[in-house]
């Protein structure tokens, strides 16, 4: 992942997880997080890395549900940033100005806990948000959303068709590869440490049968 992947994020990269065998479940696996948390704001890993092992189209971002739904991002359409916008060291476009972008097009109301929409009021105001960000048309289609700042107007999001995925990581195939390469020598030496008496740590023995009457 590290490798195919264009500047994964450590949260991407620590999304793989191990299901370990056991006495009762002779199965080990390989996955990547499907449990949804506040990190991941609102998405599990697997929504975007499933694209790039199964190919297809890339779910919507909550940005994009939010814009879509104060009725500026078009139906079908999708966000990625454009010129003018400030990135960060994974090549996204930053949180910072990601939110300053939605709080001053007033697309995070409704957003449960949130209350940042720019508004009238004198610090809001001096920030200029509400009068920094608009929706940038050709002709009567919206192409994105501009940002102006004094005399210098740039495009910081464009709006595109859906953006499809080929199929990129052999998710699949390096775990065959791996465990083929070292299934069989792991369980030799796990016998071989049973036998001497050499357990995991965190091994539990089973009960022993009591004498029958």
């Amino acid at each position: 992942m590290a490798t195919i992947f264009d500047s994964p994020t450590p949260f991407t990269l620590n999304a793989v997880r191990t299901l370990n065998a056991k006495p009762t479940a002779l199965e080990a696996a390989v996955w990547v997080k499907d449990e949804k948390d506040n990190a991941s704001k609102g998405f599990a890993p697997e929504d975007w890395v499933a694209p790039q092992v199964f190919g297809g189209a890339r779910v919507d971002k909550k940005s994009e549900l939010l814009l879509r739904a104060k009725g500026i991002l078009p139906v079908g359409r999708f966000i990625v940033p454009a010129a003018g916008a400030r990135l960060d060291a994974y090549g996204n476009i930053s949180r910072g100005h990601l939110m300053q972008i939605l709080s001053g097009l007033s697309a995070l109301e409704g957003r449960a806990g949130y209350k940042a929409n720019a508004s009238g009021k004198w610090r809001s105001f001096r920030k200029g948000h509400a009068a920094s960000f608009f929706v940038m048309r050709r002709g009567k289609t919206p192409i994105g959303i501009a940002e102006r700042r004094g005399k210098t107007v740039s495009m910081v999001l464009a709006f595109v068709s859906q953006p499809q995925y080929r199929t990129k990581l052999d998710f699949h195939g390096v775990v065959m590869r791996v465990a083929d390469a070292n299934l069989e020598a792991n369980v030799d030496k796990a016998i071989a440490d049973a036998l001497t008496g050499r357990l995991p740590t965190n091994f539990r023995r089973r009960p022993q049968a009591g004498p029958r009457s």
